[in-house]
């Protein structure tokens, strides 16, 4: 039997093999493993019949030939939520050939000695992928503690000296960087998301004449300045609330559709890219939106953000005008639907109709804006009314203080 009750196969991978006790199943067994991904060569020793196996398996040591350890799909899913690694875990399987099962992954997780660390420790270890067995914290009697993790952030951020080496191509190597911590984080969950989610693309020019004339109005009559970035956020807030089923997320087999707009602000960090979210934006003005991602943003650059601070979003804007970029596209922040790529503002010539009904060129500022859509969510159709709708409200920006 290869797999347990609750375990979810391809219809064409096996999931037993059925014969007589003096049956040869040798090479049945080779080709079941190899469609099974486990790469297992049956020893010389032969097949245990049927009623020796639950007594000879906990003496056989489960590691198949090249190294790998044989456990069943459920086996190695509990052992992955509960951040056990199979191949470095002493686990001596009940199963057929000494294969892992669920039951010995939990006893094993309960005999194994606990890790004394922080919630939050906890929480930034399992984030930059730090193995806390490893470590001892400097708390009381061991305990781990937050500033703990960070020094074993330093440790796998360290730049080594260059070292003077050439590729094999003839390239000269100034130094060698760990690919490790938050920058291997956001690439695997970009990677993830790039390659999982189908991504489509819709792009539109909004002239922001009349936003940034009512900006500087607005600035004039209040001590704190609202950015050009808080009026495209109560832009999108109102076109995922007039467009919900934008404001959604692909969870299993689950579209989750949500009442609350929690928008992300992409912000370029010292320590990579984060997206402090602004909970329950769609109860807020844009002046509100304004101190809001103010007060994230800041600590998003000290690197004080909790948890919480850069959990939950459910769309993000990422604004990257202040550094001329004309155009670009930006990538999903799973499990998100979508995110709204936002470029320079620039003067452009652009085609109008003056006021005798005749077409001529004037002067405007202009800013390009990118939707990313998942398209196994959201359809082309929906994807380019939102845009419209969101270069609509920009270029008519009273609307958003109605």
């Amino acid at each position: 039997l290869f797999i347990e009750e609750g375990d979810k196969l391809a219809v064409t991978l096996p999931i037993a093999i059925i014969a007589d006790k003096e049956e040869n199943i040798e090479g049945l067994l080779s080709d079941a493993y190899a469609q099974l991904g486990k790469e297992v060569s049956v020893e010389e020793k032969g097949v245990l019949p049927v009623e020796s196996v639950s007594a000879a398996a906990p003496a056989v040591k489960a590691v198949a030939a090249g190294g790998k350890h044989i456990a069943t799909p459920r086996a190695r899913r509990i052992a992955e939520e509960m951040g056990i690694d199979l191949a470095a875990a002493n686990i001596s399987g009940s199963g057929f050939e000494g294969g892992i099962s669920e039951k010995d992954v939990l006893q094993y997780a309960a005999s194994a000695p606990k890790v004394r660390a922080t919630p939050l420790a906890k929480k930034m270890a399992e984030a930059g992928g730090v193995d806390l067995s490893c470590m001892t914290g400097s708390g009381v009697d061991g305990k781990i503690m937050k500033k703990d993790v960070e020094g074993a952030f330093a440790s796998l951020a360290t730049v080594t000296a260059p070292v003077g080496e050439f590729t094999q191509d003839g390239k000269e190597i100034s130094e060698r960087v760990p690919y490790a911590g938050v920058r291997k984080i956001i690439g695997e969950r970009l990677s993830s998301s790039m390659f999982s989610a189908p991504h489509i693309f819709f792009t539109q020019k909004v002239n922001l004449e009349n936003l940034l004339e009512l900006r500087k109005q607005v600035n004039e009559s209040q001590e704190k300045k609202t950015s050009v970035t808080d009026f495209i956020a109560k832009a999108v807030i109102l076109t995922l609330q007039k467009y919900p089923d934008i404001n959604a997320s692909l969870v299993g087999d689950t579209i989750e559709k949500y009442k609350s707009v929690n928008l992300g602000i992409a912000v370029a960090s010292p320590t990579g890219l984060i997206v402090p979210v602004i909970k329950n934006s769609q109860d807020m003005s844009v002046v509100e939106i304004s101190k809001a991602s103010s007060l994230l943003v800041e600590k998003a650059r000290d690197g004080k953000l909790t948890p919480d601070e850069y959990s939950g979003g459910t769309f993000t804007i990422s604004n990257l005008g202040m550094f001329g970029i004309d155009q670009f596209t930006a990538i999903i922040n799973p499990p998100e639907s979508g995110i709204l790529a936002v470029s320079a503002t620039k003067d452009e010539p652009v085609v109008i109709v003056n006021e005798n009904g005749e077409k001529e060129v004037a002067i405007k500022p202009m800013m390009n804006i990118t939707l990313s859509a998942d398209h196994r969510i959201i359809d082309g159709l929906l994807a380019a009314q939102a845009v419209a709708e969101i270069k609509d409200l920009l270029e008519k920006p009273l609307r958003l203080f109605l």
